[in-house]
C-alpha cells in the first residue's frame, strides 16, 4: 500500500524536464514524415532488389510509426498524471500541515489522525466540532492520497503498455495522435463521501479536466457538495435539456399507457405519476424563466429523488460572497410554483444586506442569497391526511434535513476562507432548518421566522453560536404560536426575538408584518431585520420579544420534542 510518506517523497515538478525532452523526440521524429515518403522506391523500379526494398521500406514506416506512437502516448500520459500529481502531492502535504498545525497529529505509515489537545473542560458541542475537524482533516488526507494512487497508476499503466509496443503505422502524424488518444486516461471519479472528500477529489483535477467533467459527466459535480458553486452552475445548466428530454420521454409513455387502458387510472398510478412528471417539466420552465434574470447560479438540480423536483437558485456569487445565506420555504412550496416569487423576495433581500454592510463600512460587504427547495415540502390536500407527508408531523423535515446540512456544509467546504452564512426558515422549512442546523454544521447565525419549532425544546441542540439564534413572530401568526414541533421558539431560552412591528431606526421607517406569508414583504421592519443579521451589522437589528395573546395562551406548553 502506497503510504503518505511514500508520497511526500516523489518529486513530480521534475516531470516537467520529461515532457519537454519528450516533446522535442516526438517533434524530430514526426519532422522524419517528408524524408521517409521522399525514400519510398519509386513504382518505375523494377527489380529483384525493388521487391525487397518496397517491403523493406514500409516495416521501416510502420516502425517508425509505433515509435513515434508510443512516445506520444508516453508524453501524454507524463504530461497531464504529472500536472495531477503535482496538485495531489501539493494538497497532501498541506493537508497534513494543516491538520499539524491544528493540534492533530499524522501518522505517515499508517494515516492514523490523532488529537493532540486535551479535551479536558471540553463542553459536549466543542468536543463534536472537533472530531468534525478532525473527520474533515482525514477526508482531505484520504482524497488527496487517492488522488496521488490514481495518477501514479494510470501512468504506470501507460508506460507498461508502451513497453510492450504499440501497433499502429501509418503516417507519422496520425501515429503521433493515436499515441496521445492512447495515453489518456480517465478521469477519477468522484469518491463516495461527503463535502470535504468531494472538494479534495475536485481540487486534485487540472483546470483541464475539471471543464472535461462539467462537460462530459456533469451529474458528478451538479448536486455535490463541497464543489465550487461555479462549476454546479454551469454542470446544472448542461443538465436542463437532458432531464427536460427525459421527463418528457417518461410522460409519453406515461400518457401511452393511459390511452390504451380503457380504465383510464383507475387501476394503475400512471395518472398520478404523469401529473409529477408533468410538475417537475413545468418547474425546469420555472428555473429557465429564474436564470434568465441574470446574477444566477443553479446549485441544485434533482428531478429524481422526490416526488417534487428539487432546485436550489442563488443570487450573487456564493463562491465569493463575504455573507451568504439560504433560505428554506415550508408549506406549499414547490419549484414550479414557489421559486418565482421567493428568488424576487431573495433578489431583494440580497441588496438590502449589501446596503447593510456598506452601512457598516470594511471591506466585507457582498452577499448571495439562496432559495434552497431541496425537499418535498408538504402540500394541501390529500396530503394532510398522508401519514408521511402531512405537515402535521416532522417525516418530510427530517428527510430534508440531512440534504440541507449537507448544502450548508458544502458551501464551507468549497471554499479556501470561511464566509459568514446564515440560515434562514419560514413555517415548516424552519423545522427543516432547525433539525439541519442540529448536526454538524458552518452555520453563524439562524434566523426562523413563522415557526411552528425546531425539532427540540432546547436551543443547546442547535449548533450555531450562542445569541445567534434569531425568532421573528409576527402579530396574528397562529402557525408560530402552535409550539407543535417543540416549544414555542418565543419561549426558547436562548433565542433571541426580532421585531416584526412598524419601526424608525436612523430616519428610515420599517412597516409591521401581520399573520404568517408578509415576513420577507418589503419596506417590513422583519426583512429589514433579516438583512441586518446577513450583513453581521447588529447595531441595525430592531429586537421584540415578539409574544402576543397566542404565546401568553400556549406558555407554558412545551411540544412534543
Amino acid at each position: 500500500m502506497t503510504t503518505i510518506a511514500a508520497v511526500l517523497s516523489w518529486k513530480p515538478d521534475q516531470l516537467s524536464g520529461v515532457v519537454d525532452d519528450l516533446v522535442a523526440c516526438r517533434r524530430t521524429l514526426v519532422d522524419l514524415q517528408d524524408e521517409l515518403d521522399g525514400g519510398k522506391p519509386p513504382t518505375s523500379w523494377i527489380s529483384e532488389a525493388a521487391a525487397l526494398a518496397r517491403p523493406a521500406h514500409q516495416r521501416l514506416g510502420d516502425d517508425l510509426a509505433d515509435t513515434v506512437a508510443e512516445i506520444s502516448s508516453v508524453l501524454t500520459s507524463v504530461d497531464t498524471e504529472g500536472q495531477t500529481l503535482v496538485l495531489a502531492c501539493q494538497q497532501l502535504s498541506d493537508a497534513v500541515q494543516h491538520a499539524r498545525s491544528n493540534g492533530f497529529s499524522v501518522d505517515t505509515t499508517t494515516g492514523a489522525v490523532v488529537d493532540m489537545r486535551s479535551t479536558e473542560g471540553q463542553t459536549e458541542t466543542e468536543a463534536a466540532d472537533r472530531q468534525a475537524v478532525c473527520n474533515e482533516m482525514v477526508d482531505r488526507i484520504e482524497q488527496a492520497l487517492r488522488n496521488a494512487v490514481n495518477a501514479d497508476e494510470q501512468m504506470a499503466a501507460v508506460l507498461s503498455s508502451a513497453a510492450t509496443g504499440l501497433d499502429v503505422g501509418g503516417d507519422l502524424s496520425d501515429a503521433s495522435d493515436t499515441g496521445a488518444g492512447q495515453g489518456r486516461s480517465d478521469l477519477l471519479p468522484p469518491p463516495e463521501g461527503g463535502a470535504a472528500d468531494q472538494n479534495a477529489w475536485w481540487n486534485g483535477l487540472t483546470e483541464a479536466e475539471q471543464l472535461t467533467v462539467i462537460a462530459d459527466n456533469p451529474r458528478w459535480v451538479g448536486n455535490s457538495d463541497g464543489i465550487p458553486a461555479w462549476a454546479r452552475d454551469q454542470a446544472n445548466r448542461n443538465l436542463i435539456d437532458d432531464y427536460r428530454s427525459e421527463l418528457q420521454d417518461e410522460a409519453d409513455r406515461l400518457q401511452d399507457n393511459l390511452d390504451d387502458n380503457r380504465f383510464g387510472g383507475t387501476f394503475t398510478n400512471d395518472d398520478a405519476r404523469l401529473e409529477d412528471v408533468k410538475n417537475k417539466l413545468k418547474a425546469l420552465d420555472e428555473i429557465d424563466d429564474t436564470l434568465a434574470m441574470g446574477n444566477r447560479q443553479l446549485l441544485l438540480l434533482d428531478p429524481y429523488s422526490g416526488e417534487q423536483l428539487h432546485a436550489a437558485v442563488a443570487i450573487g456569487d456564493v463562491d465569493t460572497a463575504d455573507h451568504v445565506a439560504a433560505f428554506t420555504p415550508g408549506l406549499t412550496s414547490t419549484v414550479q410554483d414557489s421559486l418565482g416569487d421567493y428568488d424576487s423576495h431573495m433578489a431583494e433581500l440580497q441588496r438590502l444586506s449589501e446596503a447593510e454592510a456598506s452601512r457598516a463600512g470594511g471591506d466585507d460587504g457582498s452577499v448571495a442569497t439562496v432559495t434552497w427547495i431541496g425537499y418535498d415540502a408538504p402540500q394541501m390536500g390529500m396530503d394532510l391526511v398522508n401519514p408521511g407527508r402531512s405537515v402535521l408531523n416532522d417525516d418530510l423535515a427530517q428527510a430534508g434535513a440531512g440534504d440541507l446540512n449537507d448544502f450548508y456544509n458544502g458551501i464551507d467546504a468549497s471554499r479556501d476562507d470561511d464566509p459568514h452564512l446564515t440560515a434562514l426558515g419560514h413555517s415548516y422549512g424552519s423545522l427543516t432548518t432547525g433539525l439541519a442546523l442540529q448536526q454538524q454544521n458552518g452555520v453563524d447565525d439562524m434566523v426562523i421566522f413563522g415557526s411552528p419549532g425546531l425539532g427540540t425544546s432546547d436551543i443547546g441542540d442547535i449548533d450555531v453560536p450562542d445569541d445567534h439564534s434569531f425568532r421573528i413572530e409576527a402579530k396574528n401568526d397562529a402557525v408560530a404560536d402552535g409550539g407543535v414541533f417543540g416549544i414555542d421558539p418565543s419561549h426558547m431560552d436562548g433565542m433571541t426575538g426580532l421585531s416584526a412591528k412598524d419601526a424608525e431606526l436612523g430616519g428610515e421607517e420599517f412597516e409591521a408584518s401581520g399573520g404568517h406569508s408578509e415576513y420577507l414583504n418589503g419596506d417590513t421592519t422583519s426583512q429589514h431585520n433579516m438583512a441586518a443579521v446577513i450583513s453581521g451589522n447588529s447595531d441595525r437589528i430592531v429586537y421584540d420579544d415578539g409574544r402576543g395573546a397566542g404565546d401568553v395562551l400556549s406558555w407554558p406548553v412545551p411540544g412534543t420534542y
